[in-house]
């Protein structure tokens, strides 16, 4: 009798299987509760999405729905070619607080070498910071996360941009990303919604012919590391219309060391989005080799930001062909623990090490920009490497008030060789080692002119080809 039930149990499970299989073979779609997903916000459902994902993938592809109402709980998932990830309205796939469901991936949703990759939908994808935080410092800082001197790893995994190599055994626990692309062709992510993500949100490797759009990401403002996006070696890439709310840097253009065999970052657009970070809001940085160019940032509003528009180069590689074009800016100063002073436009150059063999900048425009902060803008170059052909043209700058115990110093980390955070008066502009440099019908607007922690209004040296055009630059305090 038992061998009868289970002989019947596993005929109704392949009957229940194959009429999935039959369903997804006349519409596309597969429902991962179908397969033995519970969505109960409870259960670990890895296994059974998965077992959806790969089912979708062997039809040829199609759609894996996660169905509205329910709740997945999830350690890493790989999607495969031709498969869309449909997290429906009122869905939510939620990431397991525990850092082992990560492995080896590292990383919450994963891709590699797969064309025609979706996630969709207008569902959740959470990544559970909190939980995950309080799990690694329970293991590793008698459950204290506030524990003096301990800090959890930002990643973990196979696949670190830095440090760590590709595959290196680590047997730490940290903190995974929400999603890492490799390598993948036709990537589309739009409409759904990310949060609480304990590392990078989305980092995409390699990748060509990427669309981002109408996706809100809303992490935490007290995790450090917490990315938004982050385009690393790729090319052919579009980030529209998307909301971005995050702690660390919102979008960020860059090469890193682990991943340089996929080549230049390039013709990369951003538009019409919508930006808050206590880092910075757009960024081309961290550009170990090769180039990142032809990046066009356009038609975004940035608030509350630490750092507006910045470009860093510490390393060898070079970033050129830039442009930064019909922004609203508005920069905040926020604590010392988060990199910037509220500058609005920080341009910096100088090498990493002493060793560093230093790229280049140039080849930078910022045109109809307007800019509202506690600080002014930064142009620093370095003498071997000094930033070329920059020019700024209609742009305005507010200096507001700034805050008790806001001002009188510069944060120039990534510090490398030069200084980092040093004392000084606040210019208008602070300009230091370029060439060829141009500001054309650009406004500073003193909101205290007699404001002790100001400077000159523009702060230039060691620049050489330097023109102004209508060019307004009140001074703030009278005698400069």
């Amino acid at each position: 009798m038992k061998s009868l039930k289970i002989i019947l149990i596993l005929f109704l499970t392949r009957a229940v299987y194959a009429g999935s299989m039959a369903s997804a073979g006349e519409n596309g779609v597969l429902n991962v509760l179908d397969l033995g997903a519970m969505g109960d916000g409870k259960t670990i459902d890895t296994l059974a999405i998965q077992k959806t994902i790969d089912a979708c993938a062997a039809l040829g592809g199609g759609r894996v729905l996660l169905p509205a109402g329910k709740t997945f709980l999830s350690g890493a998932l790989s999607l495969r070619s031709g498969v869309d990830l449909h997290i429906a309205t009122g869905a939510t796939l939620k990431g397991s607080p525990d850092w082992r469901d990560y492995l080896p991936t590292g990383s919450l949703l994963f891709a590699k070498d797969a064309v025609n990759v979706s996630v969709s939908g207008d569902g959740t994808i959470d990544g559970n910071d909190s939980a995950l935080w309080q799990k690694l410092a329970d293991e590793e800082a008698g459950g204290d996360i506030n524990k003096d001197g301990w800090w959890p790893e930002s990643f973990i995994g196979d696949w670190w941009p830095f440090g760590k190599k590709p595959g290196e055994p680590d047997q730490r626990g940290g903190r995974p990303m929400m999603v890492i692309f490799i390598n993948c062709d036709k990537v589309r992510l739009y409409d759904v919604t990310l949060r609480a993500a304990p590392s990078w949100t989305v980092h995409l490797v390699g990748c060509h012919d990427v669309a981002l759009s109408d996706i809100s990401i809303r992490n935490s403002w007290e995790v450090a590391n917490n990315d938004g996006i982050d385009i690393d070696h790729c090319r052919d890439v579009r980030i529209a219309s998307s909301l971005i709310d995050s702690a660390d840097d919102c979008i960020v253009i860059k090469n890193t060391p682990n991943f340089q065999s996929y080549g230049d970052c390039e013709h990369i657009t951003v538009t019409g989005c919508t930006l808050a970070s206590r880092s910075a809001a757009l960024k081309v940085d961290e550009i170990y080799t090769g180039t990142a160019r032809d990046i066009i940032f356009d038609g975004c509003v940035v608030s509350r930001s630490n750092r507006g528009l910045c470009i860093q180069l510490r390393d060898a590689g070079n970033i050129e062909n830039v442009i930064f074009s019909n922004i609203v800016v508005e920069t905040k100063f926020q604590p010392h623990k988060w990199w910037g002073a509220g500058e609005p436009i920080q341009i910096t150059c100088f090498p990493r090490t002493a060793e560093t063999k230093l790229g280049h900048v140039r080849n930078v425009r910022f045109s109809n920009i307007i800019c509202r902060g506690e600080n002014g803008l930064v142009f620093q170059g370095w003498p071997s490497s000094p930033l070329d052909d920059i020019v700024l043209d209609n742009v305005r700058l507010d200096l507001t008030e700034p805050a008790p115990g806001v001002g009188g110093f510069y944060d120039l980390r990534p510090q490398g060789v030069f200084k980092g955070v040093f004392q000084t008066k606040l210019p208008g502009i602070y300009i230091r080692q370029t060439h060829n440099f141009a500001m054309r019908n650009t406004r500073i607007v003193w909101s205290q002119p007699g404001d002790e922690r100001y400077g000159a209004a523009l702060d230039q040296d060691n620049s050489d080809g330097f023109e102004m055009q209508n060019v307004s630059l009140s001074p703030p305090i009278s005698g400069f």
